[in-house]
């Protein structure tokens, strides 16, 4: 499906436009690999995010030509990727207000297993996913996308359709958040020895 799209992608270009030579730049996979990465990014480990991952994909396919180049491809394709979580998320919890579903598994982070420090280092990554999933989804993405990505203010703002002002504050309020979430765990400890 995923190639169906790029394939698709750049047969609708037209020849010369910005879209065209971000794609050839890119290259196909890279650009999949580039959405995937940045939904997991964004929505952490979960057992939807390759439904996700095609939800964004049909969406930067109708998008494509409204992208002009002002911006990076990633910044573009970013911004599609928030909106579509965002969305989804919506949607998810108008859906749990009507159906009430079991609990869903788990999703499996993968990390080798070979030694105390690993598995210790596999419970803070799934601790941490915890935290932030208790984040209102906006705070989460920029958090997630100035701090782990290294995004700069104003390419969040831009990302999440926001002002600078608003994304400062969103840092803000989700480090305050995340703070408190990790100060009660004792893996996050700091004067526990690791």
């Amino acid at each position: 499906m995923a190639q169906s799209f790029l394939n698709t992608a750049l047969e609708l270009a037209q020849p010369g436009q910005p879209v065209e030579q971000e794609l050839a730049r890119e290259g196909s996979d890279e650009l999949l690999a580039l959405l995937y990465r940045q939904m997991r990014s964004l929505a952490g480990p979960r057992q939807d995010l390759d439904d996700l991952v095609q939800a964004a994909a049909e969406r930067a396919l109708k998008a494509l030509e409204r992208f002009e180049g002002r911006s990076s491809l990633s910044t573009f394709t970013y911004g599609i990727v928030y909106r579509t979580l965002i969305d989804h998320q919506r949607w998810y919890r108008r859906f749990q207000r009507r159906f009430t579903l079991d609990a869903p598994e788990e999703p499996e982070l993968t990390f080798p297993r070979t030694s105390e420090t690993d598995l210790r280092e596999l419970t803070r990554a799934r601790r941490l996913y915890a935290a932030l999933d208790q984040l209102p989804s906006e705070k989460r993405a920029a958090l997630v996308l100035h701090d782990l990505e290294g995004l700069d203010v104003s390419e969040v703002a831009v990302i999440c359709a926001a002002n600078e002002l608003t994304v400062r504050s969103r840092l803000r309020d989700a480090h305050k958040k995340l703070a408190e979430l990790l100060r009660k765990d004792p893996l996050f400890d700091p004067e526990v020895p690791r």
